[in-house]
């Protein structure tokens, strides 16, 4: 118990040292208010019957311990929806009947003791007392709460941002020159259309998939258009199919009632490219299958495929991990990205609510 304890004190030490200055912030801004008030009465109050230092440190540790299980464990956990409402209701309460019985306990310690203070004070006024104050952490635990998840937004953004530059630089360290790559394909195209129709367009298509992951297509927001991820998407798929002869068991099924949609490129694109690398598409009966529909501000995308048995082979893509954080990042809760993995299979839905 002592070890965990330590452990856990160890681990969260940056949490529990803010909480701790906050907490000594909130009392003395009490004690100054009040002793500017009463002074005499304020040292006599806050003194209590062990003194002015442990008075001090049993306040900062209650309202460390009840700010931490308020604001990581009920308000922050409910926010991200990893606890549901009523087990944060049931853990509030539970937490603050545990506080009354405390405090509670103290003032009937006191007031047996013969401390000044308790004794004076009425039953009535001590709920009214108390009540103000659990409303009062209350409000200060839910300040926090959304003041750590701006500060965590914030972060993630920035964290984003510089793994896009990076990966940008990466890119242009390493890649060859647009103008120069697509002259050429375009050189190779007419030269093999003469002999070969089928190669030369894989070729052109080719040319337009990279063109399109440089981001030629993108608005001022990053984004593209449905439409044009779907075009791409299935020349990725075309481009797949004559890699290997037309032999892929491919089930794709789209119904785009909303063609205004704009969504993150290469998204959808590299769930797809994912599929080829590590899936077994050469099994009729168990095909890639691809469904895509859209409604009214609404996207749902679903893939699946029945995993390989072979040497996968290595990603360069973005990564579903990446592909997570940019759509949280994005859409925050309007987007669902789900992962279900079995033994045989590989899933995932994806489901994008837009803003009017």
């Amino acid at each position: 118990m002592i070890r965990a304890t330590l452990n856990f004190v160890k681990y969260k030490s940056r949490r529990l040292l803010l909480l701790t200055v906050f907490s000594l912030f909130i009392y003395g801004s009490f004690f100054m208010l009040s002793y500017l008030v009463t002074p005499e009465r304020t040292l006599r109050n806050f003194a209590g019957q062990n003194g002015l230092a442990l008075g001090i440190l049993s306040f900062v540790a209650e309202s460390v311990i009840t700010l931490y299980i308020l604001i990581f464990v009920v308000i922050l956990p409910t926010m991200h929806g990893h606890r549901s409402r009523r087990d944060a209701l049931l853990i509030t309460v539970s937490l603050f009947a545990v506080k009354f019985c405390v405090n509670y306990g103290d003032y009937l310690y006191g007031s047996k003791n013969g401390n000044a203070a308790a004794s004076k004070l009425s039953e009535d006024s001590l709920g009214w007392i108390l009540l103000i104050s659990y409303l009062f952490t209350l409000v200060s635990g839910l300040s926090v709460a959304l003041l750590v998840e701006w500060v965590n937004k914030s972060k993630e953004r920035i964290m984003l941002e510089k793994q896009r530059s990076e990966a940008e630089l990466m890119a242009l360290k390493h890649q060859i020159n647009p103008h120069f790559l697509f002259n050429s394909l375009s050189f190779i195209y007419g030269k093999v259309i003469r002999t070969d129709k089928e190669t030369a367009d894989s070729v052109l298509m080719l040319a337009n998939i990279m063109r399109y992951a440089l981001g030629t297509s993108e608005s001022v927001d990053g984004k593209v258009n449905i439409m044009d991820e779907l075009e791409h998407l299935k020349n990725v798929i075309e481009i797949n199919q004559r890699r290997h002869n037309h032999a892929l068991n491919i089930r794709y099924e789209e119904q785009i009632d909303d063609q205004s949609i704009s969504i993150l490129p290469l998204v959808l694109i590299t769930l797809v490219e994912n599929a080829f690398k590590h899936g077994d598409l050469h099994d009729a009966e168990h095909p890639l299958r691809i469904l895509i529909s859209t409604t009214v501000n609404e996207l749902d995308f679903c893939i699946e495929n029945k995993k390989g048995k072979g040497i996968r082979e290595l990603s360069n893509g973005v990564g579903l991990q990446n592909i997570r954080q940019q759509l949280k990042l994005t859409y925050d809760d309007r987007s669902s990205f789900m992962i279900r993995e079995t033994g045989e299979y590989f899933r995932v839905n994806l489901k994008v609510k837009f803003t009017v």
